[in-house]
Parts: structure tokens; sequence; C-alpha cells
């Protein structure tokens, strides 16, 4: 209850405190609602459009794998049909962005070295010396990675030996030395295995090995695959290229290395093999997943460039791709066909859009690209889709910089799923959307707001004009003392501010007829009542004359009596409004307060001989004012009278006369009873008197201060009437312009 009454006082005290043009822009304010409102509507928009995207992005995944369903001569026969890929021994031909040389220095490898591969002695396939106990002198290990240009396969081995051995000069054995084995499916499916081994630093072609059996081995070279054998301070670098046309879906490599030449021909000096798979078996050789063309070529007919496109297969290693994802938007670009520029886009771009900029979330297209190289797509999503349901998932981007949007649809041949197409997109296009409708939808909210503001504002301040106007005329039409100065002039509006005003004016103008009929009533009734009162007063005269008893003589002088206070009650009434009437014709000279005073205490010490008056001026020069004598002189008269009556014998009245900040200053002090609380306006009202008691020979109607009153208005002067500082009795003072 408490806290009511406290956000109630708190609205009331509001309420009184504003202005109609402060409470106008405070109920204006609530127009500032509007641009919430939009703001939500559009947000609620964004999230539609969000579930428009994400089920149009399926069907994108799904309109593409419908192009690749029953054809499995798109895929890797071996690789696609097994149960599981095993790293380091399945192998993935990278697309190489730049071109290759082959000089053995692999400078131009360097930006896919994180795609690269090591082998150490954990995939050795023969060691000679495998006791665990025993440091391994020369342990051998090597980096390997394998790509596509056109219709080259290039290769690289970074060899690490301590004891790099090469081929001794005229030897017609091939592998009692270093030397690579290179095995691979043909076409035909069929297995092929390739040796090189060099005696120097340089190029090379491979050697075809017939028959691994046999240690009298041909020299019979494969000029298709060449390459370059480099010597380094670690090892050597071992870069090589074959033609994709030689490949099937199966690759291996086996490195031989020995550290010695000196065994006998009928004796194997390899000391170490270090293979990526078993290179003499073809059922137990890895694959190698080389990005298909044809599916490329599908892909790019069927792909566009709002969305990035992967294929890849049961065991997510990406087998084409299309598309940008920094471009694929999801949504069709806006509109850029006018470039008229016009004086509302002028304001839009330099004043609304840095506004607009601080709040709304911008796209961005430099964000960060995590799957960008990527060959193989490990994710929830995409492992749900094997299970040959559309799938699509939401993510965003390490630098949070942008939304992303996935969806995967799995690609069927028979009834069982051999790939998957995945297609991404950014939120990026509806970001946009939503920044260009909240734009427009905020400049036209602004507008409405500053249109309807501003007539609001207008029509507010048209009605407090009219109002503060009609309160003007009613504080005109009334003065001071409370009459009728002048009439209210009606409005001819048809509204409810124009019936107040002709209600007022009306008003007005009977309190003014009244107003007058109680101006005209004193002389009305000095008139009336004169004759009456003087039949009385002569009838008692002549009664007064006639032989009388005592009982009637006492009647008779109460009578008297009566109708001596009656005849000055007429007479005061008759002052008061022969004074109102000679006010309007008056005439101010200069006149010195000085001289005046003076003259004047001199008289009242004669009147007033029991009395003692003292005068005391201020100033020696002389205090000019601009009055009428007669005037002030009666006005004087009124304010000594109140000070003989209510003063206290033998203490003297104090007249006083000062100049102070260009107004001259009169003050009558005297002692007696002091002023009741919150009188001191109310006397110089007419009719108001403080006295306890009266006399029965004296009549007090309150009008003596009254007067005093109009007389200091007539003068532009004031009158004030307080208890002195020690309440011991009253000051009156005068205060009056200077010339």
């Amino acid at each position: 209850m408490a806290i009511s009454r406290t956000v109630k006082g708190f609205f009331l005290s509001l309420k009184m405190s504003l202005g109609l043009r402060a409470k106008m822009i405070l109920l204006a304010s609530f127009l500032l609602v509007l641009p919430l409102l939009g703001y939500q509507y559009i947000v609620e928009m964004e999230s539609f459009l969000r579930q428009g995207q994400e089920q149009t992005l399926v069907g994108t995944t799904r309109a593409v794998a419908t192009a690749l369903h029953e054809r499995p001569t798109l895929f890797n026969a071996q690789a696609s049909f097994l149960n599981r890929v095993e790293d380091g021994k399945d192998l993935y031909a990278y697309e190489l962005q730049k071109p290759i040389t082959i000089d053995g220095n692999l400078a131009d490898w360097q930006a896919d070295l994180s795609k690269s591969l090591v082998y150490d002695k954990q995939h050795a396939v023969y060691r000679q010396h495998d006791d665990a106990n025993i440091p391994d002198p020369n342990p051998i290990s090597f980096r390997q990675m394998v790509g596509t240009r056109g219709e080259y396969l290039y290769g690289y081995l970074q060899v690490t030996d301590k004891f790099p051995t090469f081929r001794a000069t005229g030897s017609r054995f091939l592998d009692k030395n270093d030397h690579l084995i290179i095995a691979l499916s043909s076409p035909q499916n069929s297995l092929q295995r390739y040796i090189i081994s060099v005696q120097k630093s340089g190029w090379f072609n491979a050697y075809n090995l017939t028959d691994k059996n046999n240690n009298d081995l041909p020299l019979q070279r494969e000029k298709r695959i060449h390459g370059y054998w480099q010597q380094t301070e670690t090892g050597y670098n071992i870069e090589f290229r074959l033609p994709v046309a030689m490949l099937g879906d199966k690759l291996g490599f086996a490195l031989h290395t020995t550290s010695s030449t000196t065994a006998p021909s009928s004796v194997s000096n390899i000391e170490s093999i270090i293979a990526t798979s078993n290179t003499n078996n073809l059922a137990q050789l890895g694959t190698i997943l080389v990005p298909s063309p044809e599916i490329d070529k599908i892909l790019n007919g069927l792909s566009h460039t709002q969305s990035r496109l992967w294929v890849v297969d049961r065991h997510q290693r990406v087998l084409a791709t299309a598309g940008d994802i920094h471009q694929a938007q999801g949504v069709w670009g806006s509109d850029q066909n006018s470039n008229k520029s016009t004086w509302w886009q002028h304001i839009e771009n330099t004043l609304l859009k840095p506004v607009y900029g601080l709040f709304f979330n911008k796209p961005n297209s430099n964000f960060v690209d995590e799957l960008a190289g990527l060959t193989q797509l490990d994710s929830d999503f995409i492992n749900q889709a094997l299970s040959g349901q559309s799938q699509s998932s939401w993510r965003l981007t390490s630098d949070h910089q942008a939304m992303i949007l996935s969806a995967a649809s799995p690609i069927f041949v028979g009834d069982k799923v051999m790939g998957m197409v995945v297609a991404e997109e950014t939120t990026n296009g509806i970001r946009t959307l939503r920044n260009q409708a909240l734009t427009k939808l905020f400049n036209v909210l602004i507008a409405v707001i500053v249109i309807a503001t501003l007539v609001l504002f207008l029509f507010t301040a048209n009605i407090a004009t009219r109002v503060r106007k009609l309160r003007d005329q009613a504080e005109q039409a009334i003065d001071e003392q409370g009459r009728i100065s002048a009439a209210l002039t009606p409005s001819t509006s048809k509204d409810e501010i124009g019936d107040l005003s002709r209600s007022l004016a009306e008003m007005v103008d009977r309190l003014g007829e009244y107003h007058r009929y109680l101006e005209k009533l004193p002389s009305r009734l000095s008139h009336e009542l004169g004759t009456p009162v003087a039949v009385v007063c002569s009838s008692l005269e002549n009664l007064a004359m006639q032989p009388q008893d005592e009982e009637s003589k006492k009647y008779i002088e109460r009578s008297q009596t009566g109708i001596l206070r009656l005849n000055r009650i007429l007479t005061n009434m008759s002052e008061a409004t022969r004074l109102e009437q000679s006010l309007q014709s008056g005439e101010n000279i200069t006149l010195c307060l000085n001289e005046l005073l003076n003259g004047c205490v001199q008289g009242y010490q004669m009147t007033y001989s029991e009395q003692t008056f003292i005068f005391n001026s201020a100033s020696k020069n002389n205090i000019n004012i601009n009055a009428d004598p007669d005037f002030m002189v009666q006005c004087l008269d009124k304010l000594i009278n109140n000070a003989v009556e209510f003063n206290t014998p033998p203490d003297a009245i104090n007249i006083r006369l000062s100049c102070e900040q260009k107004i001259a200053l009169i003050e009558v002090e005297n002692s007696g009873p002091v002023l009741p609380a919150d009188m001191s306006d109310e006397l110089l009202n007419s009719m108001v008197s403080v006295r306890a008691k009266n006399t029965p020979d004296k009549t007090h109607l309150g009008l003596g201060l009254f007067i005093a009153k109009m007389i200091c208005d007539y003068h532009h002067g004031s009158i004030n009437i307080n208890n002195n500082q020690d309440n011991s009795g009253v000051i009156v003072s005068l205060r009056f312009p200077l010339i």
C-alpha cells in the first residue's frame, strides 16, 4: 500500500508540474514503442526466413543427390564398399592449387604441409634389428603426401635417414640400396609395382617390377613415372609425378633402407621397410581417393553461386566440391540498378545509416572458413545422414563472424548409402535482407513519429496558446481589488475551449453587472436613507423640545445616538464612493514628502493634543514623488486615525521617512495590540476590522485602510501592515516610486 501511494503521489506531482506541451511530448514518447514492435516483427520474419532457407538448402542437396543416385561408376568401387578406411593406409589425393616443380625442393608443398602424413617405425613392416632394449642408431621415418593437378598425380617423400645409401655405379641390382616401391592398381584392377632406385641425386625414372621373386631384375624403365631424388642434411627427398590415367583405386608406398651395399648378391641387405600398406598384395593394398572429375562436372552443372556443395563418400571423404562459402549467402542479391541519388537517400546515408550501424549486426564475408581444403568431413549431422535421412545443422564460425547452415542428403546405389551431398550457406543474405527491412521500417517509423510529434506539438501549442490567452483575459478582466475592469472577448470557435470562453465571457458580464450594482449601492442607500434619517432626526429633535419624564428622555437619547451612528455610516459609505470617483479625475504634481509630512504632523499634534507625534527623516535632501497632495493627506489621515485609536498612551506615534532603491518609504508605527495571525492582507479589504469592541458613539466599517490602499494603488505604490520587531505594536509601510 505504501508503494502504491508513493507511485500515485509521484504521478500526481508529475501531472501538476508538467504543462500541456510537456505532457504531449511524454505521450508522444509512447510512439517509440512502434520501432520496438517493428523490430520484433522483423526478428520473427528473420526466423521464418531461416527456416525457409533450411528447407530450401535441404531441397538443394536432395536435388543434387537425385542426379547422383544409382550411378556406381562415379564412386570408388573398393573404398565406397569398405566398412572403414584406415588413416595412413587409405590415401587421399589433394587437389593442388599451385603448380609443382619437380626439383627435389619441397617449397611448393609447404602450403599443404598440414595435410601430409608421417610414417615411422610404427608403420614398419620389416626391421632387421627389432630389439626394443637396443636403441636404434638410425631411426628411419618419412613424411608423405600426394595430390592431383590436371592429368597428373604428384607426390613426395621427405625421408629422415642418417646413412642414405645409393645404388652402386654399374650395379644391375635395384634392391640392395635405399629404394622406393610404388604399388598401384591399374584401371583394369591389376597390381602394378614400380621401383625407384638411384645412383646419385638427380632426375630418375621408375623401373617396372614384373616379377617380385626374381632377384635378377631387368632394367625396364617406366618413363611415365619420373621425378627427382635430392639428398638433404637429414636424409633425402623423393619427388615424383605419374599420370592419373595409370591409376586405379589403390596406391601404396614402401621405403626400403639399408646402411651397407657389401652383402652378397644372394642375400638381402635391407635393414628396414616402412610402408603405407602391403605393396605385394593387391587385396591388402591401401586405397587412393582421387576427386572424381565426372562428379565435378555434374556438380558444377547443378550448383549455383549461392551455395557451397560437397560430395563425400560413405567414409566422409570429399569426392568433389563446388562453390565458395564466402559467396554463399543463400539469398538473391538486392537490386542495385537504381543509382539515382535523392535528397532522402542523402539524409539516410549521412545521418541514419551511421546510427543504424551502431545497432545492426552487419554481415561479414571475411570470416574464417574452418572447412576450407578439408578432405574429410567429420560431423555429427553427416553421420546421422548415413542412416538415409536428410539432415541439417547450424554452426557458428570460430571467429563468431558468420552463421553457417549445413544440409546433407544421402546418395543411394540400390538400397545402400554410397555417399552424401553436403551443401552450406551463410545467413549473410538473410541478415542483409533483415537490415534492409529494418532500415526501411525505421525510416518510415521515424518519419511517422516526427510528423505525428510535430502535428501533436502544433496542436497542443495551439490549445496551450488559446488557454493561455483565455487565462490572460480572465486575469485582466478583474483588477487587484476584485473589480471587473474589462470584458472578455468570447471566442468564435465551435470546440470546447470556445464554449468555455463564451461561458466565461457571459459569467464576467453578469459579475460586472452585479459589481456595478454593488458599487452604486452605497450612493443609493445614502440617497434613499438620507431623507428618512433626516425626518427621524428632526422628529426626535422636536420631540425632545416637549416636556418629557426621565424615562422618555432616556429613550429619546438612545434614539438620537442610533441616528447619529446611522448618519456616520452613510457618511463613510458616501466617502468611499466619492473617493473612487475622485481618483478617476485626480491631478498629480511633483510633491515633496518632507514638507508634506512635516506639515501634517504639526496638524495632527494640534488635533490630537493629548497624543505625542515624532517625525524622523533619514534623508536631508527632498524626497519627491508624483502624487496628488489631497489624496496623500487623506491617506495619512486614515493611518494616523487608526494609530491614535490603537496606540497605548503615553507612547508616541513615530512617523519616519526614508529612501531605498528609488522608492520613498513612509512608516507609521504605534504601540498597542498586535495584529492577529494572517490578518495583514485582510485588513486592507473593505468592511474588515479587528477592533475588539465598539464604543456606542463610534462606528467602524473597516473602510479606513481600504481607502488608504485605493490611494496607494492610484499612485502606483503599495501599503503593508505588520507587527513591529519586538511585537509591541503595529507598523504601516507606504512605498511610492521616486521621480
